[in-house]
């Protein structure tokens, strides 16, 4: 059995079945809010949803929350091969549907349902809505998801070259640890996680290891292929296509693009590119932080999705 990233004192968890039968992880978040407009929210490609656990537990004070663990992370199953079929946009955007469908099961059917994500759990969204045109959510806050633009536009070549980089650091990822507080170490002395809350940090070591099966020692729960296969998915550039067809209030939130020789992300240089393209969408630019801006600044990230949320509940 694959331990949740979310620990029960923290929420209640279930089973979902994913598109091709992955067992999907699904958590219900304790909180003294148990009616009215809840919030899914989704992680990012090699992270978890227990990654987020204390910024998650302080939106639980405003409003039921739900989270998932995507294929192959967390709690979830790996993903059958081959792995470029099985991680595919489509199939990923598949399993978030049948997410809200078990979501549904404890709101009802009238409850307003707002989603939040990291990354590219967000791209998972903008396909769901644009593409098979199924539109579960009453907002969509999108802390730069990885839409890649298509090849016509000349940002196209930035977003295929830096996914390369991304690709070949999730291979060489070390899968095996002696402990979360290891792990915990080993972030802590790298200058790219100087800025991440300590907090924050210490929930994602948490959430990203599971034991053995010698139970000697701890492993990713996302096994480097499967990580390597999600940065592979976002090269895939028909959702920005089609992306003003997702309407629904959405916010985008940007970071500074990385300076050279930083991380190669480059989903923060495409934001302003996708939030033209979906109708009505709103774009936040947070200034000073990354594309872990979740971690650096989860305070302000906060405000920006309970106002966001607030927005577009009186908006109904």
């Amino acid at each position: 059995m694959i331990p949740p990233s979310i620990p029960e004192t923290a929420a209640a968890s279930e089973r979902v079945g994913g598109s091709d039968g992955t067992a999907l992880r699904l958590y219900r978040l304790h909180g003294p809010t148990i009616e009215g407009p809840a919030l899914l929210f989704g992680h990012a490609n090699g992270f978890a949803a227990g990654s987020y656990l204390p910024w998650l537990q302080r939106i639980a004070q405003h409003m039921p929350v739900f989270a998932y663990d995507s294929r192959g992370h967390g709690g979830s199953a790996r993903p059958p091969e081959p792995l470029a079929r099985s991680t595919h946009v489509d199939v990923l955007a598949d399993d978030l549907a049948r997410v809200v469908t078990a979501v549904r099961q404890h709101i009802g059917q009238t409850t307003p349902l707002h989603f939040a994500a990291h990354s590219y759990s967000g791209l998972a969204a903008i396909r769901l809505g644009a593409v098979h045109d199924q539109m579960p959510f009453a907002s969509a806050s999108l802390f730069e998801p990885p839409i890649s633009p298509t090849p016509d536009l000349p940002e196209h070549a930035v977003s295929a070259e830096l996914s390369f980089g991304l690709i070949g650091g999730a291979e060489r990822r070390r899968r095996e640890w002696d402990s979360p507080e290891a792990f915990y170490d080993r972030l802590d002395g790298n200058k790219h996680y100087a800025a991440w809350d300590r907090t924050m940090m210490a929930a994602h070591t948490r959430a990203t290891l599971r034991s053995n099966a010698d139970g000697q020692g701890y492993e990713l729960a996302c096994d480097p292929a499967v990580e390597a296969a999600g940065y592979r998915m976002t090269l895939n550039s028909s959702t920005f296509r089609f992306a003003d067809r997702f309407r629904c209030p959405t916010m985008f939130v940007a970071s500074d693009p990385p300076e050279a020789g930083g991380p190669p992300s480059w989903a923060a240089r495409m934001q302003w590119l996708v939030s033209k393209r979906v109708p009505n969408a709103k774009l936040v630019h947070l200034s000073g932080t990354s594309h872990m801006m979740l971690f650096e600044r989860p305070d302000e990230c906060l405000q920006h999705l309970l106002a966001h949320v607030a927005n577009a509940n009186s908006l109904a």
